[in-house]
């Protein structure tokens, strides 16, 4: 959350516009004459509590306001304002009591919902604070800064496409607070609005920042692909001696990973561990090591450096998950299956790595294991479709098409549609002989995924089987744009031209070899898990 300081400058801002406003309206039938403008705020003390708030004399506004509530203790604006001058103090609990009475008092009082929202907020009251100034702009929908405060409750809630709503209809400039631009970034991130994150990261780089807050923006610059301006963001960072500054190091391994330089991350790293008493913090570092040699093509230094990894931070379930993926790529099957005991042995609750157990078993052709650890996960309520998935492959593999497409069916009652069980009940139907079902499937596949070559291939496939030439055709042009390399959909548009007689695309798209293509069956493993950043002490300012 933002500091307190920039919170108290808007908030001083427009309660400086509600005492204007108040003020002018108490002095409306004053003379103009200074003599005659001191008399009406001498002797109304609500008048004078109003310019001693706009000169930011609080103790003197409370004071003043304590004597014309005496005078007029029904008056919600008196009580609003008193509410004013004791958060303005650091009297918050009293404010706030202050504002509810002035909502008792009068509950259109729109100015006291938004102060209390506000005060709320400041508190980190998320659901108190948008319920109170909702109502604010129930009463006043114009009020730009309860649109304003609103959306800045909203995206510390992490609702953010209710914040962007709130903050865009507000008209606020946004202020140049480092960590709400931070959080701003994060929340068009997470709604895939790339371009807007962009947009405030850009503008983030040119504000001073904290170390803390540096590495944040790193982060999310490597997460939108945009590696080279995270390192050019570290790199400033880096100074000569290191040693005061390890986490740097390591972000800087980071860094490079992601911008596929492996040797430099490697380096950067093994200087990392050189230096190092935590056995957590030297397990995520030879992590890094490991994947940098993997993509080095240094397996078995890969593989050395993920068993560091596992054995200087067994509790760390991605370790494990590393070393098992790079044990699986290399056929290590036994090895693989090995390790993923272990992991479970110090991760006992970890689902990834039940998951991985399956995976491994499955990759091994031990198919009774790997159909038990599946159904395990499936009998427990999985809530993602991995598991099922998993099972079908198994199903598939010893024969038992029907009864794959019956366990993704019931995956598909319990989870909805989503696309890993929609192809692959497309795979079990058509493995089943039941075309026009699994062409219903592929056509979910594809809406749930337009990107999809496998998705369209399968629904090509299914409809030249059903002699739906013309659908056939499309899908496997669509599926062989998206994959140009895809032998499979080459060989079946051939098939597809030659039933209509197109001799010269079915030429064109003549299989380049008798064998058929390797059915892909999808991925249970996953990439490499990469570790967490590492962020500086706190202590750190601007």
């Amino acid at each position: 959350m933002s500091s307190r300081g920039p919170h108290r400058f808007k908030f001083n801002f427009f309660i400086f516009v509600a005492v204007f406003v108040c003020t002018a309206g108490v002095l409306a039938h004053a003379q103009e004459s200074p003599s005659d403008v001191h008399a009406a705020t001498q002797n109304d003390p609500f008048a004078h509590a109003l310019i001693a708030l706009k000169e930011s004399r609080f103790d003197a506004a409370l004071a003043d306001l304590t004597a014309a509530e005496a005078e007029r203790p029904g008056d919600a604006r008196i009580r609003n304002f008193r509410g004013i001058a004791l958060a303005s103090l650091g009297r918050y609990t009293e404010a706030a009591a202050e504002y509810r009475e002035a909502i008792r008092l009068d509950p259109a009082t729109g100015d006291a919902y938004r102060n209390l929202g506000f005060l709320e907020w400041t508190q980190h009251q998320l659901e108190a604070a948008a319920t109170d100034l909702a109502r604010a702009l129930e009463l006043s929908p114009g009020d730009s800064f309860s649109h304003y405060y609103l959306g800045r409750v909203h995206l510390d809630a992490l609702r953010y496409r209710e914040a962007f709503a709130e903050l865009e209809r507000s008209h606020v400039s946004w202020p140049e607070e480092p960590d709400f631009l931070i959080q701003a970034a994060t929340g068009y991130a997470a709604l895939a609005r790339q371009a807007d994150a962009r947009g405030i990261l850009d503008r983030l780089t040119t504000l001073p920042l904290s170390e803390t807050q540096s590495v944040r923006v790193a982060a999310m610059l490597v997460n939108l692909h945009q590696a080279g301006a995270a390192l050019a963001m570290l790199q400033k960072l880096k100074q000569e001696d290191l040693r005061n500054k390890p986490w740097l190091q390591f972000d800087l391994a980071m860094a490079y990973v992601s911008a596929a330089n492996y040797d430099q991350a490697a380096s950067e790293a093994h200087l990392y561990v050189d230096g190092l008493h935590s056995s957590d913090a030297a397990g995520s570092a030879w992590s890094l090591i490991g994947i940098a040699s993997a993509h080095l093509a240094r397996r078995d230094q890969a593989v050395d450096a993920f068993r560091r990894a596992t054995t200087l931070a067994p509790t760390q379930e991605e370790n494990w998950l590393n070393l098992t993926r790079e044990l699986m790529e290399l056929g290590r099957y036994s090895e693989a299956i090995s390790a993923v005991q272990d992991g479970l042995a110090s991760n006992p609750q970890s689902y990834a790595l039940h998951l991985r157990m399956g995976a491994a078993y499955l990759a091994a052709g031990r198919y009774p294991d790997a159909e038990k650890s599946f159904r395990t996960l499936v009998t427990a309520g999985d809530p993602l479709p991995t598991s099922y998935v998993g099972l079908a492959q198994v199903l598939l593999r010893t024969g038992r098409a029907g009864e794959a497409a019956s366990e993704l069916a019931i995956a598909q009652q319990k989870l909805g549609s989503t696309f890993l069980i929609s192809y692959f009940r497309g795979l079990a139907l058509e493995r089943a002989g039941k075309s026009t079902e699994a062409g219903s499937a592929f056509q979910d596949a594809v809406r749930l995924n337009p990107g999809s070559p496998d998705a369209h291939l399968g629904l090509g496939k299914t409809e030249l089987a059903q002699g739906h030439i013309a659908g056939a055709t499309t899908e496997l042009e669509e599926a062989l744009r998206l994959d140009p390399g895809n032998v499979q959909a080459q060989r079946l548009l051939s098939q597809a031209y030659r039933r209509v007689g197109d001799v010269n695309h079915a030429v064109k798209y003549a299989e380049a070899s008798a064998q058929p293509a390797a059915e892909k069956t999808g991925d249970l493993v996953g990439d490499f898990f990469l570790p967490e950043w590492q962020m500086p002490p706190q202590s750190d300012n601007p």
